[in-house]
């Protein structure tokens, strides 16, 4: 993927590479044109630089700055600010690969603007400011831009005296000086300003720098630390290798040579950084969770840290130690949710990440009483951000203990969160009627040896987390490949079927898995997002199946008659439970996820249960009956707006409430045909909505005449988009 910075300087980029091409020492000599380019911008001597920071020209300076003169006139049409261009392009070229293994995802342009306008109000002259992973620096030249504007005087000074930075690689913070150089004339000042600068890796320094450096801490912190996750695993190391290696495909033994070497020098760094940083301790080694709580450290009492950092911070297990940590010593807190669909890094665009700006309380003050949650979007010159949303601290420690931050994008959701997921029960209180069990029942990875890829005598069909879908077990069969490369069939509502990929022996499995596999249970898949069309996903899983760990199961150790887990499905199928677990969820729905999810007290007895637990049976029935036809797609999508309005109705939701809901789908109808006067199909929200005016309120002719209409032309409400497809084919009404 390229980046929208990427996009805007390959002309810049194109014109170097030029100059450096033919080069035997190219990263060097492409450096040295950087350095004439900032000479250039700054308006000093590059001879004198070089002298004053033992540079070797390895070109004639001359022709270095006849080559920068014609390289800066192209900066300026960029419509990046050529000291921010200068950070960006001395920036250390890592290839997928290695920027995945080092968590190295350098800051956007707009990102830096963005975060150094979030510290505009402390920046003073005479501060202190550190970046203690500053790569090629362009946070620091953001901040030193915000600070001093076009003031040369002011922008010396503070040069000299307020800018600090720290990097495990020599090269980035060449670059870094190399940035901030092109807003000053003045060497002296750069000189003392990196007289300050330490190579090393700061989750490893010791207290000893960090005083040497500022004994008292420092007025502001910013970063984007790196977000690597210290643990090896076997693709990781493989795909490093072979580039075109998909996950889930076998090893070999070549593959993996100096694979366990590398994996205790991994877990050797791993158990250094837990022994220093207590907020590793509580789950995986991810860096950035250590960096956080360096920068906690490193700010002073009443000073301002911002940084950059996954969205796991706000939503994950792993990270409730540090985030505790994070609300209860600010004074003032802020998260700003950003995803990359503005392409800000070179990954998914459904990736999410935040903005964390917060002011460190001072001891005599009191502590932040709610937190601000943004989010923001960008275009390619600038990132704006919506209104912000009050979370009260107390509010969020009544609903969820963890302090894990629903993600709610206006005051009405919060409103909306806070009703639903009030004086409700959840399946980790494990009472009456959700006594749970759960269980992965399968690794997909250490059970391999054990796999077939036929039936045979011993062994049972695995199921997939691609197999399941709402009230659907064996909605896609498998056709042929491997891994992530593999070739799977989708089959229509009515038709589901259980052709798997592999089968694995019984006694390969531990005794627990074998006993349970031997009864019905329920299993939802676990990958998920929350801009999919749907995020959760869960079925039946009959006696004679063995779940994979996508799919992980669950047992209700009170459920003699089987109506409790049908209960249970009706309600996490429902749309108002994944607007839910939207708010919380990231790309996995795990056990932490669902257990912190709050369901509507419906009594397993009661005519409601009632309703929900028969529906449920006739989705099932539906599903597997072999047979498909348009029909039987609408009488399984009623079932489901019936189920949908029950469970709302008993979260209490109003029609408003249901607005709001379907607002968080946007995908919903995607494959399905439109009317003449639509830009895109409504079906779905017309029949929930036309199914919840007749039970509350016996009306709903509009939608009515609407759905008829819709039925017409062959649309079919509650229909995953990927399916929609299969579905015609099944009917003949394919185009």
């Amino acid at each position: 993927m390229v980046t929208v910075e990427a996009r805007r300087l390959a002309g810049i980029e194109a014109a170097i590479q030029k100059v450096v091409r033919d080069s035997c020492t190219s990263a060097e000599l492409r450096m040295q044109l950087l350095e004439a380019i900032a000479a250039v911008l700054g308006g000093f001597d590059l001879d004198s630089y070089q002298r004053l920071f033992d540079i070797t020209p390895v070109e004639y300076p001359k022709r270095l700055r006849e080559e920068a003169r014609r390289i800066v006139r192209g900066l300026h049409d960029t419509g990046i600010h050529p000291a921010l261009c200068l950070s960006v392009l001395a920036r250390e070229t890592l290839d997928s690969n290695s920027q995945r293994t080092n968590g190295a995802y350098h800051t956007d342009f707009r990102l830096a603007m963005y975060l150094a306008k979030k510290l505009c109000a402390s920046l003073a002259p005479g501060i202190k400011v550190i970046d203690p992973a500053c790569g090629a620096g362009i946070l620091l030249v953001a901040i030193s831009m915000q600070a001093c504007r076009s003031d040369r005087i002011r922008t010396s000074d503070w040069i000299r005296n307020s800018v600090y930075a720290a990097d495990i690689s020599p090269t980035a913070l060449r670059g870094t000086l190399l940035a901030l150089s092109s807003l000053t004339d003045d060497l002296s000042a750069l000189q003392e300003m990196r007289a300050k600068w330490y190579v090393q890796n700061s989750l490893l320094a010791s207290n000893e720098v960090w005083n040497t450096m500022s004994n008292e801490g420092f007025d502001v912190v910013v970063a984007n630390p790196p977000w690597e996750r210290i643990k090896l695993t076997r693709h990781e190391y493989v795909k490093a290798k072979l580039t075109d290696r998909h996950y889930g495909s076998s090893y070999t033994a070549d593959s993996l040579e100096g694979f366990e070497s590398a994996r205790t020098q991994k877990a050797l760094l791993a158990h250094e950084l837990v022994s220093r940083y207590p907020s590793l301790s509580r789950g995986e080694t991810d860096l950035y969770i250590a960096f956080t709580e360096l920068i906690l450290r490193l700010t002073r009492e009443g000073g301002h840290g911002t940084f950059l950092v996954p969205g796991g911070l706000i939503r994950s297990k792993n990270t409730e130690f540090i985030r505790r940590q994070l609300i209860e010593s600010s004074q003032n807190l802020h998260f700003t949710l950003i995803t990359n669909a503005a392409r800000h890094f070179a990954i998914d665009t459904r990736f999410k990440f935040l903005v964390v700006n917060f002011i460190k309380a001072k001891k005599e003050e009191p502590k932040t009483q709610s937190i601000e949650l943004i989010h923001a979007s960008a275009n390619d010159n600038e990132i704006t951000q919506s209104a912000p949303v009050q979370l009260t601290v107390q509010s969020l420690r009544d609903l969820r203990p963890n302090l894990t931050l629903p993600e709610v994008r206006r005051e009405s959701d919060w409103y909306l969160y806070q009703r639903m997921q009030d004086r409700k029960s959840t399946l980790a209180a494990n009472t009456v009627p959700w006594k749970t069990k759960y269980c992965r029942e399968v690794d997909m990875t250490h059970a391999r040896s054990h796999f077939r890829r036929s039936a045979m005598k011993g062994y049972v069909p695995v199921i997939e987390g691609r197999m399941v879908q709402p009230h659907r077990l064996g909605c896609k069969v498998f056709v042929s490949g491997e891994g992530r490369s593999a070739i799977w069939r989708n089959l229509p509502p009515g038709h589901s079927s259980i052709k798997p990929q592999f089968w694995v022996r019984i006694d390969a499995l531990s005794p627990t898995s074998q006993e349970r596999i031997s009864r019905t249970r329920v299993g939802f898949c676990d990958i998920t997002g929350q801009t999919n069309e749907r995020s959760m996903m869960a079925s039946i899983v009959p006696a004679g199946f063995a779940c994979g760990n996508k799919v992980p199961t669950i047992e209700f150790l009170n459920d003699q008659t089987g109506d409790l887990r049908l209960l249970w499905l009706a309600i996490v199928n429902s749309l108002p439970f994944d607007w839910l677990i939207r708010r919380v969820v990231t790309t996995t729905v795990n056990y932490f996820v669902l257990n912190s999810i709050r369901l509507p007290d419906i009594d397993v007895s009661s005519e409601t249960a009632q309703h929900l637990i028969q529906a449920t049976r006739a989705l099932l029935h539906l599903d597997n009956a072999g047979v498909a036809s348009f029909d039987r797609f609408w009488r399984i999508a009623k079932l489901r707006a019936l189920l949908d309005v029950i469970v709302a109705d008993a979260y209490g939701c109003d029609e408003d409430d249901l607005w709001i809901i379907l607002d968080d789908f946007p995908l919903l109808d995607r494959g399905q045909p439109t009317s003449s006067d639509q830009y895109k199909s409504t079906v779905t929200t017309d029949l929930l909505i036309n199914t919840w005016r007749r039970f509350r309120t016996d009306s709903g002719d509009d939608e009515f005449r609407r759905l008829q209409e819709a039925k017409s032309i062959g649309a079919i409400p509650y229909m995953s988009s990927e399916f929609a497809l299969c579905a015609r084919e099944f009917t003949g009404m394919s185009e």
